[in-house]
């Protein structure tokens, strides 16, 4: 009598405990629809690194170069589907672009435009999700298809050339911490983290 006495103190402190936990945490969401800006995609990491390179050997002081360098950063829109109120899955598509000058013995020849769009399948823990805040990680791994076009003024033949070039790279990005902030079903948020989002993110996210 003892023992099922002490096990029925148990089963209340833990329904007590999770009644206390079910008004701070929101259970009836369970799509993530959001729309986001992040600065320093990873393909501009590799574009500098690319650059860094060149001029560690030498390829910069060549007759042709690109310089002048701009970049659009990276505009994302992603969903997930929760599983339960910390799993959810689901994907991120990302676009950027950067364009550069392309100088030849020092005077612009012409310009080149890289755009860069990826789909990545992706995983999210909310280990913080309360009615007006919430905190959480993310993981995507996926593919970044590219086009390049190019087109510069051939001084020996006075005439306009053109170029495309179509290809991908493998491609993700992590969000070691993201905060979420709003009412229930529209929120603003801000992430760290790094991949082809950005390094740091801006964004406004649709629960319902």
């Amino acid at each position: 009598m003892k023992k099922f006495k002490v096990w029925m103190v148990v089963v209340i402190l833990l329904c007590g405990s999770s009644s206390v936990q079910a008004q701070n945490v929101d259970y009836e969401t369970k799509h993530d629809i959001a729309v986001s800006y992040g600065g320093a995609p990873i393909t501009i990491w590799a574009k500098i690194g690319q650059a860094i390179g060149d001029a560690l050997v030498g390829k910069s002081t060549s007759h042709t170069k690109y310089e002048n360098t701009s970049w659009f950063g990276s505009l994302s829109a992603e969903y997930f589907y929760h599983l339960d109120p910390a799993f959810s899955i689901g994907g991120i598509a990302c676009f950027s672009q950067d364009n550069d000058d392309f100088l030849k013995d020092n005077v612009k020849a012409g310009d080149r435009t890289t755009r860069f769009i990826t789909v990545m399948p992706a995983l999210k823990w909310d280990y913080l999700r309360r009615n007006y805040f919430g905190m959480y990680m993310k993981l995507g791994v996926g593919y970044t298809f590219y086009n390049c076009k190019e087109t510069y003024h051939d001084t020996e033949t006075n005439s306009d050339k053109k170029y495309n070039n179509n290809d991908g790279l493998f491609n993700w990005q992590i969000s070691l911490l993201g905060v979420e902030a709003g009412p229930k079903h529209i929120r603003g948020f801000f992430e760290l983290g790094f991949g082809e989002q950005g390094i740091a993110l801006l964004g406004l996210r649709c629960k319902f």
